[in-house]
């Protein structure tokens, strides 16, 4: 080009090009040509970054001056071997299976041994900064190889070794861009993929997208998917004892929780079968400590099998696939919750119903009560009915478990509560007795329910009561004496037939009487230790002649206070009640 500077060897070729042609002396002659040939030869090799085009111009050059009927080159590989890299002129049929091992240090005897092995006429290490890059071996010719031509071989290497370290690391350069390029594409790929992923609605769409994907992007004909118990195939004929042994194995192929070749898979029986069905990888759908199934693939289409890349790119497509799994499952999870937590909001809207909704307004007495329940519902129940003739049933129960069954069989017992108190004169004891009819024969045979009924004469302050298994009641006299209500019999429902005793006591001025579910005295602080009876023994004592409503606001208090972070581990119910 116009205005472009002429290199170096350029100016030294056109300057010894006349000199060539008027020496006479043979030797003198080819000294100049082989000049000329490498400073040509350097001049080429700086015009091309192409390790294929540089070992061609080393094999072509070294045959043409030497004379050489095979020339051949030898590079050292990540190995640390010398392996084949090109030759030119007579064929060899051992060429491409060479593998020699490089010494520690290069000696002329390991020149001629590997001359010998390679049926060569002379051998030219190709070395860099004193490590050995390669080797050129050049044949034999109608002539032995004179120290010329040896100084022309070494020469040549020196030149050629500089450029073919050039080549190798222009074209690893290469392949790094190749690889960083289908990264990209693969990102970009995944991303999209993704993004799809993590608009499907349901389980099904998600298989699709996860198969489709796979399968297109590593052009693999074959893709099975155990996930959560389905199993479902593309490209692949499963029969029925097929998929009945997959279904089978399902889990012992996800257990390790990374991608193998189908040959490393532990048990022989699935081994051989999925080899027979043509497959060559499992790969679990992982996301995070949850492991959703399996994708099974089998090679390339063209048989080819699957690269690092292919397995890199299914094992993120697979991991985004499990979150997907995960999203919709949580989802699902989170409506399903949402629908549990307002029927328990209704639940406990229709239980706090079946409940007084108020203090009693029982003339001369002062009577307040309380229920909470540690879950959204409860077992225990309280309740004041008017008998007539100036009675009135004082009644507390405990259905044993917490939640929702015991909530239904703690609606049971009000409504049968009232409508045998509908029936007219019933005594405490048949009331226990026919109540427990209606537990034992309507309920599972661990469940039972603990009772304190009793009826309060308002005028008197007689107390007629039963007590069914419960926590003892404390009637604290304005003495101080404790009397504690124990006469009954068993729990309800725990035996076909019941037998229980009626007990009377009276209530006096000053007298304060307290009935209590075990959710106040079994509640324990966050070291274990449980409330106990003494505790609401002596916080009772300190607070006789203050009302019933505010009794009961101090006793709650402080068992929660007692609960610390351990919070209420069961239902708590209470009722106060005494003489105005």
């Amino acid at each position: 080009m116009p205005g472009e500077p002429v290199p170096t060897a350029f100016r030294y070729q056109e300057a010894l090009a006349p000199l060539v042609k008027r020496v006479s002396e043979p030797e003198i002659r080819r000294r100049l040509s082989q000049v000329l040939t490498l400073l040509d030869f350097n001049s080429t090799l700086n015009q091309s970054l192409e390790l294929s085009e540089i070992l061609d111009l080393v094999l072509y050059v070294s045959m043409g001056e030497t004379r050489a009927s095979w020339a051949g080159i030898l590079l050292r590989g990540p190995d640390e071997r010398l392996r084949p890299a090109a030759r030119r002129g007579r064929s060899d049929p051992e060429w491409a299976s060479l593998s020699i091992e490089i010494p520690p240090e290069l000696t002329e005897d390991w020149e001629r041994e590997l001359s010998k092995r390679v049926r060569s006429s002379l051998v030219s290490p190709l070395l860099k900064g004193g490590k050995l890059v390669g080797v050129l071996l050049l044949g034999e010719r109608p002539e032995p190889f004179g120290s010329e031509e040896r100084e022309f071989a070494e020469a040549l290497s020196v030149s050629a070794a500089a450029s073919i370290d050039n080549g190798r690391i222009y074209e690893e350069l290469q392949e790094l861009n190749r690889k960083l390029s289908f990264k990209v594409y693969q990102l970009n790929s995944l991303f999209d993929i993704t993004r799809e992923l993590n608009r499907s609605p349901d389980v099904q769409r998600v298989r699709d997208v996860l198969v489709t994907n796979a399968m297109g992007q590593v052009l693999t004909t074959k893709a099975i998917l155990l996930q959560d118990g389905v199993v479902a195939e593309r490209g692949v004929a499963l029969g029925a004892e097929d998929r009945a042994a997959l279904e089978a194995a399902s889990a012992s192929l996800q257990s390790p929780g990374e991608d193998r070749r189908v040959s490393d898979v532990d048990d022989a029986g699935i081994r051989e079968r999925l080899l027979g069905l043509g497959i060559e990888i499992v790969v679990p759908l992982r996301s995070g400590e949850s492991v959703h199934g399996s994708l099974l693939l089998g090679p390339r289409g063209s048989g080819v099998p699957l690269s690092g890349e292919d397995r890199d790119f299914v094992r993120a497509l697979a991991a985004q696939a499990a979150a997907a799994f995960d999203h919709i499952r949580l989802s699902r999870e989170w409506i399903e919750k949402q629908k549990i937590e307002k029927e328990m909001a209704l639940a406990r809207e229709i239980q706090k119903a079946l409940l007084p909704d108020g203090d009693p307004s029982i003339p001369g007495w002062d009577v307040a009560g309380i229920n909470i329940p540690c879950l959204t519902v409860g077992g225990d129940y309280f309740d004041y009915i008017e008998r007539g003739e100036g009675k009135y049933w004082l009644a507390i129960a405990d259905v044993s478990g917490k939640g929702t069954g015991p909530a239904l069989l703690m609606a049971s017992i009000q409504s049968a509560l009232h409508a045998l108190a509908g029936l007219g004169a019933i005594s405490l004891s048949d009331l226990a007795k026919r109540l427990n009819e209606i537990v034992y024969r309507s309920t599972e045979l661990n469940r039972y329910v603990t009772v304190f009924f009793s009826c309060l004469d308002v005028s008197t302050g007689e107390l007629e009561f039963v007590n069914a298994g419960h926590c003892y009641p404390i009637l604290l006299r304005r003495s101080g004496e404790i009397e504690r209500l124990k006469d009954g019999g068993p729990a309800i429902g725990l035996f076909p037939k019941l037998e229980v005793n009626e007990a009377r006591t009276t209530v006096e001025k000053g007298d304060l009487l307290v009935m209590y579910t075990d959710g106040l005295s079994e509640t324990r602080s966050p070291e274990g230790e449980e409330f106990e009876d003494e505790r609401i023994l002596s916080a009772l004592r300190g607070m006789t002649g203050r009302p019933s409503r505010e009794i009961v606001a101090r006793l709650v208090a402080g068992v929660r206070v007692f609960a610390g972070s351990a919070g209420l581990s069961d239902d708590l119910t209470l009722i106060v009640a005494q003489k105005a």
